[in-house]
């Protein structure tokens, strides 16, 4: 290893733990627990995206997203299933724990949404590549701050402020990942790419806001009582993941073309080593991003889940001997400067104190005594 390999690589740590660092500065004054869940959640964004990519690549070339999205989603299923038949209460993974027509208005949308935005995603790297696929999800902030904000929830200027400037921030870091990546040779597919791109877009916001209103639905009342209870983070989870699995599955079947029997066939003992390494990666970063989205809210979810970029960037740069753009690490002060201002927003309300307080209860409720 020569002097300048290893200096780039103590960078690029030193780098990443700045970035940690940052986000405890940040998030400290909503206390411990919600700290580590963001930066769990960034951490876990990370290696999913790692070991998908892994799985998908040479020599094992196992693409099958669909598939994928469908086997990460039933680990959820699975472990929800088991917690709740723990705590004596089973009944809170079935449709009927919630009134009919809150379940077709928020665990529907959200089921149909989940595979929309983690396969067409997954078929947009394929098509688009990684870089044009960066670009279209920076607009994630802006367009879930819109969403949430049509549908009742109030962000102060300070705070649309933030959002804007997480938003270049991710511009930048996007603009340094397409400038290190060639020309597109053929247009057809960049086109297909980019309709995929904009559908998991749609999908991943529209889902965001809803989950975001099922566990807080008095920030969206506009300063009315909320007709609805606030639902607990596992709650949820069991309420719209085993949908998810289901249609994930459909949609593979039939639209993604995937063949369960060639899928089977491609197996080696190695390649399920690694595909049950990035279902449990996706198992807990299905959990953590619920916990961040319960104690942050949807655009501030989104902001801190762009900050996975450069983690991404620099691991590659210490053990993947590629080039950390100085672009990104620009756009990715931008983004934690976003988070920043957008904190400073959300403390303005007086919605920071809330969030925590409600976090901190349902934190506590999931250590009662199980029932009988």
């Amino acid at each position: 290893m020569t002097t300048a390999s290893l200096i780039s690589q103590v960078c690029a740590i030193s780098l990443t733990v700045s970035l940690f660092v940052a986000i405890y500065v940040i998030l400290r004054s909503r206390g411990l627990r919600v700290v580590l869940s963001a930066s769990l959640f960034v951490a876990f964004l990370v290696a999913t995206q790692l070991s998908v990519k892994i799985v998908e690549s040479k020599p094992f070339n196992w693409r099958y997203p669909g598939l994928l999205t469908t086997l990460h989603f039933s680990c959820v299923v699975v472990a929800v299933s088991v917690y709740w038949t723990w705590r004596g209460e089973p009944r809170k993974i079935f449709p009927w724990s919630i009134p009919l027509l809150r379940w077709v208005k928020t665990v529907v949308p959200v089921a149909i949404s989940q595979p929309i935005s983690v396969v067409f995603n997954n078929k947009a790297m394929v098509y688009a590549g990684a870089g044009v696929c960066a670009v279209i999800g920076t607009l994630s902030p802006v367009c879930t701050a819109v969403i949430s904000s049509c549908c009742g929830r109030r962000l102060t200027v300070l705070s649309w402020g933030g959002v804007i400037i997480a938003f270049f921030g991710a511009l930048v870091i996007s603009w340094g990942e397409v400038s290190s990546v060639g020309e597109a040779k053929h247009k057809s597919r960049i086109i297909e790419g980019l309709i995929y791109a904009f559908a998991s877009l749609s999908g991943r916001c529209a889902k965001i806001v809803i989950l975001d209103y099922m566990m807080a639905p008095l920030a969206y009342a506009r300063g009315l009582d909320a007709e609805e209870e606030p639902l607990s983070v596992i709650h949820v989870l069991g309420l719209t993941y085993p949908w998810g699995a289901v249609l994930s599955l459909a949609y593979a079947l039939t639209w993604g073309g995937e063949s369960p029997q060639k899928a089977w066939e491609q197996l080696t003992p190695e390649l399920c080593g690694y595909i049950a390494l990035s279902c449990s990666f996706a198992l807990a970063l299905n959990f953590l991003g619920t916990f961040a989205l319960h104690d942050l809210g949807a655009s501030a979810q989104q902001i801190v889940g762009k900050l996975n970029t450069i983690c991404l960037a620099s691991i590659s740069v210490a053990f993947l001997g590629e080039h950390l753009p100085v672009m990104v690490v620009l756009g990715s002060a931008l983004v934690l400067g976003g988070v920043a201002i957008f904190e400073r927003g959300q403390h303005e309300t007086g919605e920071d104190s809330v969030k925590t307080s409600d976090s901190d209860s349902d934190f506590e409720e999931s250590l009662e005594p199980i029932k009988p």
